[in-house]
């Protein structure tokens, strides 16, 4: 080795090839890693995405077809055939003229009363299954079984008592929509005062509404049943589900500040050099900026409502005020369980929750982002 080494000059042309070739790695590992972060998410999202679509799928299958082994996705039904002006399962049947498609007329104790279609006049009996071989199977077609819905329906009703599910689902719309109105009511105009107005001791009031988050509903549970329902005597019925809500809560007031303190406060100092009131620049100014963080707190308040179980099951008692959450809990307790109208049912409960998500979307995650960008 000579101590007069001197390391040789790249040309302009071996410059640019190693230039493009940390181009091309630097673009690579993007790839790979925008690849990777979305397979995460699709993984972690399709934990949520097969519980439902296995909920929607079974609620068009028929009775016979939730228990088919092994479960399969797609709502299968029995191909039915006309005989003398009745309806018959269609069955594969191994006779000895080999594999005839006859109609069941009946199935007693593993046993089958099969006619010919053609020549219903004859009838054969063959066992359904001998050993492990069958002997008769039906023929399945993929059939959507919109019928559920109505026989949903119809066995959560409770005609001696004037409930229904329609009435539940009326109800649960009531109350969430009386909820959404006491909520944004209440907090806006606290949460405005929190963020724009000076007065003494306001940070360490906030902080005790903030700390109020941590206290659990099951605490306050029974001291709110004795004052609403013993004290005032609201028991059995939707105030003490709704009032509650024209009074500000931590959660959202703390939502809502945050957003009102990312609105520059320079507009509000000219609207006051104007002459304006706060009253003015809270609902002339603020409030039209504020509609993101509004459809965020419009949707939370809907989500909580319409999903609540306890505060329904702890004040309401007769079946004509329940809600959607309290009618499927009912609907569970009644007689032998049906499970395709039980699934019909819930996908009528998560419905109007899809819909009001989709229909807020584009608003609603805006102000999630907004709400937590800054301080």
């Amino acid at each position: 080795m000579t101590d007069n080494f001197i390391p040789s000059k790249s040309t302009p042309r071996e410059a640019g090839d190693a230039k493009r070739r940390r181009d091309r790695v630097r673009k690579l590992r993007g790839f790979f890693r925008s690849l990777s972060s979305h397979a995460l998410i699709s993984f972690v999202g399709l934990f949520f995405l097969i519980p439902f679509l296995w909920m929607v799928l079974t609620a068009f299958k028929s009775t016979q077809d939730v228990f088919h082994t092994p479960p399969r996705w797609l709502p299968y039904d029995n191909v039915l055939v006309d005989v003398d002006g009745e309806k018959l399962p269609l069955y594969n049947v191994q006779t000895n003229d080999g594999v005839r498609q006859l109609a069941a007329a009946a199935i007693v104790e593993g046993v089958g009363t099969f006619v010919d279609p053609a020549n219903p006049a004859v009838q054969m009996e063959y066992k359904i299954q001998r050993g492990e071989v069958k002997i008769a199977e039906p023929i399945m077609r993929v059939h959507f079984n919109w019928k559920n819905f109505p026989d949903a329906m119809e066995r959560g009703s409770r005609p001696g008592v004037g409930a229904s599910f329609w009435v539940y689902f009326k109800n649960s719309l009531v109350i969430a929509f009386i909820s959404i109105v006491g909520t944004l009511l209440s907090n806006t105009p606290v949460a405005y005062a929190f963020a724009r107005i000076k007065f003494p001791g306001r940070d360490l009031l906030f902080i005790v509404i903030l700390a109020t988050m941590m206290l659990p509903y099951q605490v306050t549970m029974i001291p709110l049943y004795l004052f609403f329902n013993d004290f005032l005597g609201w028991g059995n019925s939707f105030l003490p589900l709704v009032v509650p809500t024209f009074f500000a809560n931590a959660y959202d007031v703390f939502l809502l500040r945050q957003f009102f303190r990312t609105i520059p406060e320079e507009m509000c100092d000219a609207a006051r050099v104007d002459g304006a009131s706060e009253w003015q620049i809270f609902t002339r100014l603020i409030i039209p900026l504020s509609v993101p963080v509004l459809a965020t707190v419009t949707v939370f308040t809907f989500l909580w409502a319409w999903n609540d179980f306890t505060g329904p099951l702890l004040f309401l008692t007769s079946p004509k005020n329940f809600t959607m959450a309290l009618g499927l809990q009912d609907f569970q307790g009644q007689r032998t369980m049906v499970w395709n109208q039980l699934m019909a049912a819930s996908v009528v409960f998560t419905v109007p929750i899809i819909i009001a998500f989709f229909f807020a979307q584009k608003t609603f995650i805006q102000g999630i982002k907004l709400t937590g960008s800054k301080e």
